[in-house]
């Protein structure tokens, strides 16, 4: 099985994208949620798979221009984050809303309140969020990535059938090219907000001027390989679909759940991943020594196969 395979094992995926309150120093943030918060969203039951991307400002300068289409972002309101959550289906998605139960819930969800000015939550589902191509060899992503790799976050010009119908044809033929070693298509229902306060979730959403219809998760061997995605031959009329396209820089990935199982990460902390990997610690990794320090959610060990 593929790792493209065992992320479409997923049918459902709810992206979560973020700014700081503006008081908050960055870097605390950045720390805050790598190995406070989402530590503690690895344990919550119903979870596939749970990726945190961090990211450096938009740039221009990736992809060659296309004509129509706006590729620069005002500094105040780019994106810094977005939380990647996926589930096998509904019925897991509603696992994951009742976990955990009683006050600890609202006990995580009180660090949106610590920590977030704005943020809204995409859903893609089914067909709509799909791995293309994924020959990274990194099935969990764990700090920097070696490769180049970009968040391209996309706004819509045409009809919702046009555009995805063009976001899809895009996917297909950049996956193909030389030089992608990961392209991952999601394609953003409408927020609906009243689902999330109904999930508990303090509801901080941008305005709808400033959210997306789709994005593209895309790494390559080369960031010069950027130059060459848009082809005059591609029969690809990008212009006449979409209205805007931001390319973030991914500073770091942290995978604290993966198919279904914590990682190391998401149940110790990125830290303490580190220094038992730069050890070699194998006896830190066993299943017995992690259930006898966090209980069931480890008793089947972590991602990683211990």
């Amino acid at each position: 099985m593929t790792l493209a395979d065992v992320e479409n094992k997923a049918g459902l995926c709810r992206i979560t994208c973020g700014w700081k309150k503006p008081e908050l120093p960055i870097d605390w943030v950045r720390l805050y949620w790598r190995d406070v918060h989402s530590p503690a969203i690895a344990r919550r039951a119903g979870l596939y798979d749970y990726r945190h991307y961090q990211y450096n400002p938009v740039r221009d300068d990736v992809l060659a221009p296309i004509e129509g289409i706006e590729y620069n972002a005002p500094p105040l309101e780019q994106l810094m984050w977005t939380s990647d959550v996926r589930y096998r289906d509904e019925a897991a998605l509603a696992i994951f809303d009742k976990s955990p139960e009683g006050k600890a819930k609202s006990d995580i969800l009180g660090d949106i309140d610590i920590i977030v000015d704005q943020s809204t939550t995409y859903r893609a589902v089914d067909e709509n969020a799909v791995t293309y191509v994924d020959d990274t060899g990194i099935a969990m992503p764990q700090g920097s990535y070696a490769s180049p790799t970009f968040a391209l976050f996309i706004r819509s010009r045409s009809s919702e059938e046009q555009f995805r119908s063009c976001l899809r044809q895009i996917a297909e033929a950049w996956s193909k090219k030389t030089g992608v070693l990961r392209l991952r298509l999601s394609l953003f229902d409408a927020p609906d907000m009243e689902k999330e306060r109904k999930a508990g979730y303090p509801v901080k959403t941008h305005p709808v001027e400033s959210q997306y219809q789709a994005l593209i998760d895309l790494t390559l061997d080369t960031e010069a390989r950027g130059q060459t995605l848009v082809g005059d031959n591609d029969g690809i009329d990008y212009a006449a679909q979409i209205s805007t396209i931001h390319t973030y820089p991914v500073r770091a990935i942290y995978t604290s759940n993966y198919n279904g199982k914590p990682t190391l990460v998401g149940l110790r902390g990125y830290p303490a991943y580190q220094a038992l990997t730069a050890l070699d610690a194998e006896n830190q990794r066993q299943t017995s020594l992690l259930e006898w320090m966090y209980g069931d959610v480890a008793k089947n060990g972590t991602a990683e196969g211990s």
